[in-house]
């Protein structure tokens, strides 16, 4: 591990310890100090939650609307569950589903003032599956085996406009030590310090965009298989505030790699001869090792029993993503330059949505 990463991890580390106390002072400021009963799960009891909804915001103007406005159609369809079962004395299995898919429709004026509607374009894309093994042992930590699988839908990075379904794919496995500071109904904050091992499978299109080229029809397609694994810190903390009016979610998690399959591919890639006029940063192979921050915040209400607001606020550190990695042509070059350049996100990645829609819990 370099100087710079150790620093990384260092300060990570303290940021996530830091937030840990903040958790628990909070919880127990507004708790009193007294906090409500443990949660107590029956042995052999599946614990489940299932909501499903359906946000959904439309405009539509005439031809000869003078406002200049523009009409347009957002949709969102969300499935949110868990089940948690206390299987034996001394082992708690938890999961946790995430699933979304949402779609941007917008109107467009051509030059003769006529009013069309653009294709579609994909605003939300989640597909998110977590379970953890926990041994409550009754110590100071508990032991924990976890394994996460992560997607999409639908991959649209690429710079023709074709798409793939179900990419790229990202497997975790994480073993190491849990500690849970609160455990009641409306109140949990567990941390998690760990090493994991990271799998990534991503289908990339074999005819690559040119400048003679720029937009390529052929979607023939091959894979590559990367892994990585390093070290990992989670903090989960839920809470009922504001009255117990509103539900706040949070998750954090810091992931610094220690390791990683494709660093011979990009040594290659330094020695391309078409390197320097691809437009790929010459630092790019020390980015594949620099830590992954990644903090979510979910703060829902349900109005009626049907009726939801949600605010959604993710940032995003990942200076490039470690599922792509240099594909060359058999001169030498570097074939997939645009796909490299795409991987590489030097600064943090910020998104924020607030919905007003149908909510259903069906358990």
């Amino acid at each position: 591990m370099t100087t710079s990463n150790r620093t990384w991890w260092l300060g990570l580390s303290a940021c996530g310890l830091l937030l840990t106390a903040a958790g628990v002072d909070l919880a127990l400021a507004q708790d009193g100090g007294d906090g409500d009963e443990k949660k107590v799960l029956e042995v052999g009891k599946w614990y489940p939650t299932l909501e499903g909804g359906l946000q959904l915001t439309q405009s539509s103007y005439s031809d000869n609307w003078s406002g200049g406005d523009k009409g347009s159609i957002v949709w969102t369809a969300i499935v949110n569950g868990t089940a948690e079962n206390q299987i034996k004395p001394k082992i708690n299995w938890n999961n946790t589903l995430k699933l979304a898919y949402g779609q941007t429709h917008q109107q467009s004026v051509g030059p003769n003032g006529e009013r069309a509607w653009d294709r579609p374009e994909k605003s939300t894309d989640l597909i998110d599956y977590e379970t953890i093994f926990r041994f409550t042992l009754g110590g100071v930590v508990d032991p924990f085996l976890a394994g996460r699988f992560e997607s999409q839908f639908q991959d649209a990075t690429d710079p023709a406009g074709r798409t793939l379904a179900i990419n790229p794919m990202k497997f975790k496995e994480t073993a190491g030590v849990a500690k849970v500071f609160l455990d009641e109904e409306d109140l949990n904050l567990i941390t998690r310090l760990g090493f994991s091992f990271r799998q990534n499978l991503r289908k990339q299109f074999v005819v690559q965009p040119t400048s003679e080229n720029p937009f390529p029809t052929d979607t023939t397609t091959d894979s590559e298989f990367t892994n990585d694994g390093g070290l990992e810190f989670v903090l989960d903390y839920k809470n009922k505030i504001l009255e117990d009016k509103v539900t706040y979610t949070s998750k954090f998690t810091a992931f610094q790699p220690v390791f990683y399959s494709a660093s011979d591919d990009f040594d290659m890639l330094l020695d391309a001869s078409n390197f320097a006029t691809s437009g790929i940063d010459p630092d790019i192979k020390d980015f594949t090792t620099v830590a992954d921050l990644d903090w979510e915040n979910i703060f829902s209400t349900q109005i009626t029993k049907i009726v939801s607001v949600n605010l959604y606020l993710r940032w995003l550190y990942d200076k490039y993503d470690n599922s792509v990695v240099p594909v060359f042509n058999e001169d030498g070059t570097v074939k997939n330059a645009s796909d490299l350049r795409v991987a590489t996100r030097k600064a943090g990645q910020f998104k924020q949505t607030m919905a007003i829609g149908f909510t259903y819990r069906f358990l």
